[in-house]
């Protein structure tokens, strides 16, 4: 009854307000005014299919003015903040900001310009390839003090390129490299014209000259005409170049004579610094260090540019990424100067970041599990440790996590930790020397950490790890990381005098070594593809133990083997995670994605150490159950035995499937909805946990939630609110899993986190 009344309440508000914005947005309108609400495209004729005028209808739209009142929720909010604030001639106070800050005033309808904007609709036509598309164009005030622009539009044919053709004025070097290069023009027979395609195709050009010397080409001085005068709605284009408005300088290709880097340069003007206190020439660079802050290959093993070399956008691009990926530099900048006979000196003006830093971070943060929590942190960073633009970092850190959601109470978490970072900009491999060419510089990092975890009254992990490894990237789509050598060594201790201890942890506590290397690859599609559609792959590979275990024999009930009086861990665990994100339009996008976790123990292991299994719920897992309580397989240890003990629930394989749709709804709000599958399972049947082996019926035993979410962008910090409801327990003896009445909301996961899921 309670729920009806305030359902009534909601309903009745919302009603309310409906109502107050659709008579309050007119009410205060000047005499004989009309509130403008958009606009209307209708096509007349049929020469273009449904899809394209799918396409067309939004474009049509962006450019028609003015743009009417923003909405949301189907109500023009800003306006009716700005009636409800009314005339005021006060600047402080609620009104004003009212009106001022939050309101907006209203679009009136004589605000809009048939006239212009009919234009501006024929002409994105025009643009689009309707060369005799016609258009009329009405006021509709149909609607009680409102009205819309209506535009009828018939398109007429789309043309067509029926064969782009480039025309050979000369037989200059400047010619020859535009025809050798037409085979890759982008005006293509078949296709549709478009104005930005042909924009597209001139910047084309101009790039193939930059690559290959000519530093004064521009775009401009490439003509493009279109030759509809061969019929059936088709064209020709035409690509030559402005002969008689090119300037000479144009024609000619530059060479690279003499580079400068200034390594401590402040900004404080471009100019040529003609310093030679403490310049030295470094193969063919003139590097400028008057604090002699840095050892000569770091320039080296940065710079693309070399004397003699014929000027090349691409490489002067690269030779700037690569600068600034060094990590060291806070600006880096560069300009070239014209000294006569077809050659350019180069200059580059580096700014250092300062050397050393302290740094102090403390914040709430959530964790894939669900834990919310503190934590706080110091380090101290060097940014050329070494002169060779090194990165050192010492960081300690501290912080407490806990979480309050779902039935079952879970224990508070205090930790503390400290690590070392060193990384050089460049490979360091013994006895070989490696170079790369990507504007990306690579990294070899070394990294020793300790870390104390405790969870209140029952148990705690000590943890020491050693590593060396190679961080790059081919492009800014892809990335490799590579650690050849990885070791950590895990104690846990129990705590707590509880009689059930052992079944909860017998499956969960490793005490030993894991040794091996590890493999990641991560495929990014999205990066840099706007309002496009895209995916994302990461797939990891790690081992440990397998040469030695090999080597010794090593079988964990037979012949189980030791490392320093210790046991070693010996498995292999793949973890592919492949993401969709498909753009539904500006304002959506469905994003999906699936993720297989497979470890398998050998050996000396019968399972994989317990910080190298996989878990189940969570707020970027399966959000309608709480974190590390899905599964193993069929097994639910409050459901089958009504324990209130909290308990963690791991394992060596996993599946999980997630779809979300995600939309913004007004500025920096979004809205969430998602539903989501998945499960863990052992590798190894376990007394302990029954029901919990992966079998060939492992798609029966999917648990599955559903649930809706708001987030906050706030551009640097995505704040996200889900509520995940679980619909399916595979643990559930009756209805297949299926668990739809509930008697309370406690089964509903309330989920705080930082970014999205996935």
């Amino acid at each position: 009854m309670k729920n009806i009344l305030m359902q009534c309440l909601y309903f009745f508000l919302f009603a309310n307000i409906f109502f107050m914005s659709g008579c309050s947005n007119t009410k205060h309108l000047p005499a004989g005014e009309t509130l403008f609400t958009g606009s209307k495209i209708k096509f007349k004729d049929n020469e273009i299919s449904k899809k394209e005028k799918k396409t067309l209808m939004p474009y049509l739209a962006t450019v028609i003015r003015p743009k009417p009142n923003t909405k949301l929720f189907g109500i023009r909010l800003k306006l009716l903040f700005y009636n409800m604030a009314g005339d005021t001639k006060k600047k402080k106070g609620l009104r004003p900001w009212l009106r001022n800050k939050l309101g907006e005033p209203p679009i009136l309808t004589s605000s809009v310009n048939l006239g212009i904007n009919k234009d501006l609709v024929l002409n994105s036509l025009q643009n689009r390839g309707f060369f005799r598309a016609t258009e009329t164009a009405r006021i509709d005030t149909s609607g009680k003090k409102k009205a819309i622009a209506l535009f009828e539009v018939t398109t007429g044919p789309q043309y067509k390129i029926n064969k782009s053709i480039f025309i050979k004025i000369d037989s200059t070097e400047i010619t020859f490299d535009i025809d050798s290069s037409f085979f890759e023009t982008l005006l293509i027979p078949g296709a549709s014209y478009n104005l930005d395609i042909v924009k597209a195709e001139r910047n084309r050009i101009d790039r193939v000259l930059k690559e290959s010397g000519f530093f004064y080409f521009r775009p401009e001085y490439i003509l493009l005409v279109a030759d509809t005068s061969i019929g059936d709605h088709k064209m020709n284009m035409y690509v030559q170049l402005k002969d008689k408005d090119i300037p000479d300088e144009a024609f000619n290709v530059y060479k690279i004579n003499n580079i400068y880097l200034y390594a401590n340069y402040k900004l404080m003007g471009m100019g040529k610094d003609t310093s030679k206190e403490n310049k030295f020439i470094l193969d063919k660079y003139i590097v400028i260090d008057n604090k002699k802050a840095f050892k000569p290959f770091v320039f080296a093993d940065a710079m693309v540019f070399e004397k003699g070399d014929e000027y090349s956008l691409d490489d002067q691009n690269l030779s700037l990424s690569r600068l600034v990926n060094l990590g060291t530099f806070k600006f880096v900048k560069n300009r070239f100067e014209d000294i006569g006979n077809n050659q350019l000196d180069v200059y580059y003006y580096l700014t250092p970041y300062p050397k050393k830093a302290l740094r102090f971070e403390a914040g709430v943060l959530t964790q894939n599990d669900n834990r919310l929590g503190t934590q706080g942190s110091v380090s101290w960073r060097n940014r050329n440790a070494f002169g060779g633009a090194e990165e050192l970092v010492f960081k300690i850190t501290g912080g407490f996590e806990a979480q309050s959601t779902g039935r079952i109470p879970q224990p508070g978490i205090f930790s503390v930790g400290a690590e070392t970072d060193l990384s050089f900009p460049r490979f360091v491999v013994p006895f070989v020397n490696v170079q790369t060419i990507s504007r990306y510089l690579p990294r070899s990092i070394i990294k020793l950490k300790y870390n104390f975890e405790t969870e209140t009254n029952r148990l705690s992990i000590k943890s020491y790890s050693a590593s060396y490894g190679y961080d790059w990237k081919p492009g800014s789509h892809k990335e490799h990381q590579f650690y050849p050598i990885n070791f950590t060594y895990v104690h846990t201790d129990t705590l707590g005098k509880s009689g059930d201890l052992n079944l909860i942890y017998r499956n969960l506590v490793f005490n030993g070594i894991i040794l091996g290397p590890t493999y990641e690859y991560t495929y990014n599609s999205p990066v840099g593809s706007r309002n496009k559609s895209g995916y994302f792959f990461d797939g990891l590979v790690d081992m440990s133990g397998n040469v030695m275990g090999l080597a010794e024999s090593a079988d964990f009930k037979k012949n189980p083997k030791e490392l320093f009086g210790v046991t070693y861990a010996q498995y292999i665990k793949l973890q592919p995670d492949f993401r969709y994100y498909l753009h539904l339009s500006n304002a959506a996008i469905l994003a999906s994605r699936i993720l297989v976790g497979i470890g398998i123990p050998n050996g000396n292991s019968n399972q994989l150490p317990n910080i190298k299994q996989f878990w189940a719920g969570g707020n970027s897992d399966l959000r309608g159950f709480p974190s590390r309580l899905v599964g193993p397989g069929i097994f639910n240890e409050y459901s089958r035995f009504q324990s209130k003990q909290y308990i963690e629930t791991l394992g060596d394989l996993k599946l999980e499937i997630n779809t979300e749709l995600r939309r913004n709804i007004y500025k920096f709000i979004k809205l969430g909805v998602f539903a989501e599958a998945g499960n863990i399972w052992l590798y190894r049947k376990n007394a302990t946990f029954q029901g919990g082996e992966f079998t060939s019926d492992f798609y029966k035993q999917l648990a599955a939630d559903i649930g809706i979410g708001i987030r906050f962008d706030f551009k640097i910090l995505l704040l996200r609110l889900d509520f995940g409801f679980p619909v399916l327990k595979p643990w559930l003896p009756d209805y297949n899993g299926f668990d739809l009445n509930h008697d309370s909301l406690k089964d509903i996961v309330f989920n705080l986190a930082i970014g999205y899921p996935f």
